[in-house]
């Protein structure tokens, strides 16, 4: 009986990487009698298998581009006639979408019609954690500086994002009861514990496939401290996602920093319970399934040991400097009134209007007008 290994991220564990690199080597996985399939996967990963789940459960419209060429509602099928087709020598199948890490609402809906698509074969689901800090401090910096555009706090941030509200322990236990733990294949998202210290090494020794190479590489770096504030007050101040690239672009030559790693983004009473919070889903995750085996080897900070995100107000002067010089370019004229909102809100937050030059702040009501 081939076995299935179900890939579900979590987000933010290389997941990109590894969809990369299986697609790439398709034939020689399927030399090996590994079949990565190809008739439900948009790009490198199998969303649209996720996909229609949502659709078909939770009533919930996704976005045309997860699907591309690939029929509404029929993903599961050609799932099953490609499996079927290459039936002879086939041991082991790979899917691959984190988009079904995170999903609660009629998961266990979900999770039987996925028991009934794969009858016959055995299922094995694998997920990859990250730690909890670090995937709220990845995911906000995400979510600023892309074209989510985040205006709001990393409080509010954190307790409106799917998956954060969604506790490991929950998630994997839902899992756990669909598939049975023994077929629940935790990996921690930390160097320090991976096969050969690679990631792509590790996934390859978890599924047992043959060495695959490729490299690893974060793909979404994080911005500044002080961008990062005023992308927030870009986004708030509102603009087509379309531009997003531009504008974040024009920011970083207007103020070049440093990108921010590990900062506090909520205030330290909030990180307390927070950090407690996650400390006991991973000790509760270490007995369940790992025979009480730590599951990431570097703890979770305390709070005394983490930098809090703070706006350096003495930062916004040259921020501003360069903005009037930036923007009085030809090519940039159209994006003053934008930039002009934005630093005014900032100015009003920071409590730095009034230290402005009267000449600035005349320039930027002027550009304000001009909207």
């Amino acid at each position: 009986m081939p076995t299935v290994y179900l890939h579900i991220g979590a987000p933010k564990t290389a997941t990109s990487t590894l969809q990369r690199v299986l697609s790439k080597n398709y034939q020689q996985l399927r030399n090996n009698g590994i079949l990565y399939p190809k008739s439900c996967r948009s790009g490198d990963a199998h969303h649209v298998l996720a996909c229609d789940l949502i659709e078909t459960h939770q009533e919930f419209a996704m976005p045309d581009f997860w699907y591309k060429d690939i029929p509404r509602h029929t993903s599961w099928q050609l799932l099953r006639e490609e499996i079927d087709a290459n039936r002879d020598g086939l041991e082991t199948i790979i899917l691959s979408t984190e988009l079904l890490f995170g999903q609660n609402h009629r998961l266990r809906r979900m999770l039987n019609e996925v028991k009934t698509h794969l009858s016959g074969l055995e299922i094995k689901v694998v997920a990859y954690l990250r730690r909890q800090d670090q995937l709220f401090s990845s995911f906000y910096n995400q979510d600023v500086k892309g074209e989510r555009q985040w205006p709001g706090s990393a409080y509010e941030f954190y307790e409106t994002h799917q998956l954060l509200r969604n506790d490991y322990v929950t998630l994997i236990q839902s899992w756990t009861a669909a598939f049975g733990k023994k077929n629940i294949l935790l990996r921690p998202f930390e160097k320090e514990q991976w096969t050969d210290g690679s990631v792509i090494a590790d996934f390859c020794a978890t599924t047992g496939i043959p060495p695959l190479k490729g490299t690893f590489r974060d793909q979404n770096e994080s911005i500044g401290a002080t961008q990062m504030y005023m992308k927030r007050c870009l986004n708030s101040a509102g603009f087509p996602k379309r531009q997003n690239t531009e504008i974040l672009n024009l920011l970083k030559d207007m103020f070049p920093e440093k990108p921010a790693k590990g900062l506090l983004y909520v205030n330290k009473p909030l990180y307390r319970k927070y950090r407690e919070r996650w400390s006991r889903e991973n000790e509760t995750l270490s007995a369940q399934y790992l025979d009480d085996k730590p599951l990431f080897l570097q703890p979770i900070p305390e709070v005394d040991e983490v930098e809090l995100h703070t706006v350096k107000v003495e930062d916004m002067p040259v921020l501003i400097g360069n903005c009037l010089n930036v923007l009085n370019q030809s090519g940039n004229l159209a994006h003053r009134p934008l930039f002009a909102k934005a630093i005014i809100l900032a100015a009003i937050e920071q409590h730095f209007w009034e230290k402005l030059p009267g000449s600035a702040r005349e320039t930027l009501q002027n550009w304000l007008a001009e909207a």
